[in-house]
């Protein structure tokens, strides 16, 4: 007898309770169109994810949308197409009317003919077209859809206000998402003529402070999202528009749940009014809002806050005091840059659930978090924790996810780590081997029985007895290893036994096309992203995988022409994609004129510029205002140094997180000749003196003027490095972090 997955088991049990079972049909074509989950028709709950209030997602995943489907009596549909042609919909005119509750459109391009097909599903409490294509054209089919609930129309470019009285008119309607349209502040005074509207999300749009005060008439607004985006990264997307003046307007919605305006120009007076006017916000989102420290010392007015988000501006031990009256508080999310005081002042909070601590943080601290009442998701990123404060968890029956960046925990962290009964999700980050003389990777297959998500990023190698035990790890889910040895034909054979993996990603490797017909057989993988030596043959025999829909592949034997041809071969397929290798992840891709056998960072195009900046003199630093010296530096003046320059910024999550391997290798080798260099970037560069102060920057550090000295060393990403020998010349630009540090000595020491 079969043994039943836990997936169709609960379905097994679903339809068990569903009295007078009879199934209904649904005809697809051949070749799946996408997915369908069935709900009971008196339990579904739609939404955003369609989870309850409890968190559980009342959807179960019946299975592709391909040939003739049953659908027990009393249930109804999600149906998510996701791998179709706009002019090949016939097949939904064979639908039935009264069984499809939900459509989610993904990588479609419907256009408005094909968004009116989908108006003839009347009982309709879900649409989400996105990046569908559609205009305000589609405003005349909208009436027929008045059973609709939420709405989503996002990254629909040419859907603009005229679409607005349209959808103002749907009498149901709770929540409509807008974000990356053309709607502006005359479209949102149209939405408020709806008499039912709770939710709105226009994010990246043109929408400003008179936007918000256009709403004036939605009463009940429970959720309001104006995301502008982080300023470094917006490109040509609107600038942000809200400020002051547009949260003052809020004072018209007592009862606003959630607010996120990320990106928006705002200080600390408007968040001080915000918490008066809004007593009762859940959820508010305020990351790269130019906010300072001392702005945020109004956050503990705001009593029901359940979540907070503030990326951008540090969070310390001052801040964290502020939150002592915030009971309720589960998520808090930002630049957590504290001390042990600050984490003893988060262990009072009763409901705190999600802990990411990074900075001054040591063993002292431990404590304080092994007692928080209610944390489940733990992680700790460049702290001074140590494998014995580490251990103060051990037995931890609440935490359900740690993720270790860092610090000064090993991998002996492992024996700690497999005591907690309830871990399910592990991440592993730059973490060192262990120096007690025990094998590095001691008791790894421990952990098995618990974790249904492993993900190894820059870590000590797996060797093949290391890699052998992953065979152990029966209900893994979730696989990523990225970097470290190259994994090999051989060490995909163990992987046979996890039956349940659904996304699995190996970065360094040599498997060939007979591994991946191999990794084909796994019958719940869904998603695989790989560099190997893979053929046009082996992406072929991927591709026929009865699982498999999801492929991002880097190899040096396939060319975007070939990925395309077998993906129109296989139109089951969801996504073929290809990827440059990195050179920093893939044996395969090492640059063949290294004679140093450094290994680098970048992708093969970006190491064409690279490449040629080595071997020549390095370009000058075009710097006019040093943040933390009195005099100008010029690279002249270190001849007979070798100088490792770092462009950086505060905004940059990964630059923050390298900043400890800076010092220490500044602390480290300074006496021997090493002078480091940093560049900051002019964009968030105000907050580059008050980052420098808190972290006892003290090695050089200039604003790189209008970019020239970034453009001149063809700086691909943030942070990147380069290094200068003695005599001016660039040698390696960009090298692995991994190799850093034996660069650094290798140049010293010539």
């Amino acid at each position: 007898m079969p043994i039943l997955t836990s997936r169709c088991l609960s379905l097994a049990l679903m339809l068990i309770a569903t009295p007078n079972y009879a199934a209904n049909i649904l005809r697809f074509p051949d070749q799946s169109v996408g997915s369908i989950s069935i709900c009971p028709e008196e339990s579904a709950v739609y939404g955003e994810q369609g989870f309850d209030e409890s968190g559980r997602n009342r959807w179960q995943v019946l299975g592709p949308a391909a040939g003739e489907v049953e659908i027990p009596e009393g249930f109804v549909v999600r149906l998510e197409i996701s791998h179709v042609e706009a002019n090949n919909l016939d097949w939904l005119s064979e639908l039935p009317n009264s069984l499809i509750s939900d459509i989610r459109t993904k990588n479609v391009s419907l256009g408005d003919d094909g968004f009116r097909r989908l108006t003839r599903f009347t009982g309709l409490r879900h649409l989400s077209v996105a990046d569908g294509g559609i205009s305000s054209e589609i405003a005349s089919d909208l009436p027929r859809l008045s059973n609709l609930q939420y709405l989503s129309l996002r990254s629909n470019e040419q859907l603009s206000d005229d679409a607005m009285a349209a959808i103002a008119a749907l009498p149901h309607l709770q929540s409509i998402g807008l974000d990356r349209t053309a709607v502006t502040d005359s479209g949102l005074e149209t939405l408020s003529r709806s008499s039912s509207l709770q939710a709105i999300y226009a994010g990246s749009t043109q929408v400003t402070d008179s936007g918000i005060a256009n709403l004036a008439s939605l009463g009940n607004l429970r959720t309001l999202n104006l995301y502008a985006g982080d300023p470094e990264f917006r490109g040509d997307a609107p600038n942000p528009s809200i400020s002051d003046v547009g949260l003052a307007h809020l004072k018209r919605f007592p009862n606003l749940e959630e607010l996120d305006v990320t990106g928006a120009e705002i200080t600390g007076s408007g968040l001080e009014r915000l918490a008066v006017d809004c007593p009762k916000l859940r959820r508010l989102v305020v990351s790269h809002c130019a906010l300072s420290t001392d702005d945020l010392r109004h956050i503990g007015l705001f009593k029901q806050l359940e979540q907070f988000q503030c990326y951008g501006t540090v969070l310390d031990d001052s801040v964290v005091k502020q939150f002592g009256t915030l009971t309720n508080l589960r998520q808090l999310g930002g630049d957590l840059q504290i001390s042990n005081d600050g984490v003893r002042a988060l262990s009072a909070l009763p409901s705190l659930e999600e802990l990411k601590l990074s900075g001054k943080c040591d063993d002292s601290c431990m404590a304080s978090v092994a007692a928080m009442p209610s944390l489940r998701d733990l992680a700790l990123e460049h702290t001074r924790i140590t494998n014995e404060g580490f251990a103060l968890l051990a037995d931890n029956a609440k935490l359900e996810h740690v993720q270790i960046t860092g610090n000064q925990v090993t991998t002996r962290c492992i024996e700690t780590l497999a005591t907690m009964p309830n871990l399910r999700r592990l991440g592993l980050m730059a973490v060192e081997p262990r120096a007690d003389g025990e094998p590095i990777w001691k008791s790894l297959e421990t952990l098995a029985p618990s974790l249904s998500e492993l993900w190894l990023f820059g870590c000590p190698s797996l060797d093949k007895a290391d890699f052998a035990k992953l065979a152990q790890f029966r209900d893994l889910k979730t696989l990523r290893i990225e970097g470290g040895r190259a994994i090999t034909d051989e060490d995909v054979k163990h992987l046979k036994q996890l039956t349940k993996l659904d996304y699995l990603e190996l970065t360094s490797t040599v498997i060939t096309d007979e591994g991946l017909t191999e990794l084909m057989k796994r019958p719940a993988l869904r998603r695989l992203r790989i560099n190997s030596l893979a053929t046009e043959k082996g992406l072929e025999a991927l591709a026929r995988a009865s699982s498999i829909r999801h492929v991002t592949i880097g190899s040096p034997n396939l060319t975007d022409e070939i990925v395309q041809r077998v993906h129109d071969r296989h139109p089951q397929m969801v996504t073929i994609r290809r990827t440059e290798i990195l050179l920093r992840d893939s044996p395969v891709s090492r640059a063949k004129d290294n004679a140093d056998k450094f290994w680098r960072m970048g992708t093969e195009s970006e190491r064409v510029k690279l490449n040629a900046l080595e071997g020549e003199t390095a370009p000058k630093l075009a710097v006019t205002d040093w943040l933390n010296r009195d005099q100008s530096l010029d690279l002249a003046e270190l001849h007979g140094r070798v100088v490792l320059i770092e462009f950086w910024g505060t905004w940059c999550g990964p630059c923050r997180r390298q900043m400890p391997k800076v010092r220490g290798l500044h602390e480290k080798y300074a006496g021997r000749g090493l002078v480091i260099v940093g560049l900051h970037s002019t964009k968030a560069a105000e907050k580059a003196n008050e980052y420098i102060a808190a972290n006892d920057i003290s090695w050089a550090i200039g604003l790189d003027d209008k970019k020239q000295t970034s453009t001149a060393y063809a700086v691909p990403h943030w942070p990147s490095f380069y290094l200068i020998d003695r005599n001016g010349v660039l040698r390696i630009a960009n090298p692995s972090m991994n190799d850093l540090e034996a660069a650094v000595v290798a140049l010293l020491d010539e």
